[in-house]
């Protein structure tokens, strides 16, 4: 970001900011993977807003030495929004975040089946990614889970943070997580950064005591 007014010179201050359209916190559209598929635009507004389960892979991750292949019980239950929590946040600065746990192409089939449309991680990528030096041909499908998710329409959302707070939220079994990953909306865009939330909800019909 940089200056191009500013209020000593010119009355007032204005900033010129460039950037991709996957830095930071951020959504990938179907557009991303998929030629044909949806750009940013073109999705509903309330594409982007649902009733979340957090999937707590913590202890995966210590024992995993490749893909999390299971997602358990929990994600198995009916949300718009799978997020999972993987603890990776706590690298975020350093090289060590790009050596990220990631999900296997299995996991991504069975949330498709189980009708999620947006996955969030608290990683680089879903995938694993290529570090410098490496060859994409070295594996087998690079980016498996970007075209099985993205390919059933169903959003994906990267470098979330704070989710073990989310998930304190969802300790009473009688409130259910929202949140919403908003977008900027840019036309034409496979991409865009959010400013990601969430918040405690009682399920409708149900009286606060």
């Amino acid at each position: 970001m940089s200056s191009v007014y500013n209020i000593a010179s010119d009355g007032f201050n204005l900033h010129s900011l460039s950037m991709g359209t996957h830095c930071g916190t951020h959504i990938d559209a179907p557009y991303h993977f998929c030629e044909n598929g949806k750009k940013l635009d073109e999705l509903d507004f309330e594409s982007f807003v649902g009733r979340a389960i957090i999937v707590d892979i913590r202890q995966q991750v210590l024992s995993a030495t490749k893909g999390i292949q299971g997602i358990g019980a929990r994600s198995q239950n009916k949300a718009d929004i799978v997020l999972f929590w993987t603890g990776w946040d706590t690298y975020w600065g350093t090289a060590k975040y790009f050596e990220h746990p990631y999900l296997s192409k299995e996991v991504a089939v069975q949330l498709t089946r189980l009708g999620a449309r947006f996955v969030g991680v608290d990683t680089f990528s879903p995938d694993e990614t290529v570090m410098e030096g490496q060859s994409r041909h070295q594996h087998s499908d690079p980016f498996g889970v970007h075209e099985t998710l993205l390919g059933n329409d169903c959003l994906i959302c990267e470098n979330l943070k704070n989710l073990g707070e989310l998930a304190a939220i969802g300790d009473n079994p009688e409130e259910e997580i929202w949140v919403s990953l908003m977008p900027m909306n840019i036309k034409g865009a496979d991409g865009a950064p959010v400013r990601a939330y969430g918040w405690r909800s009682r399920p409708r019909g149900t009286l606060a005591t």
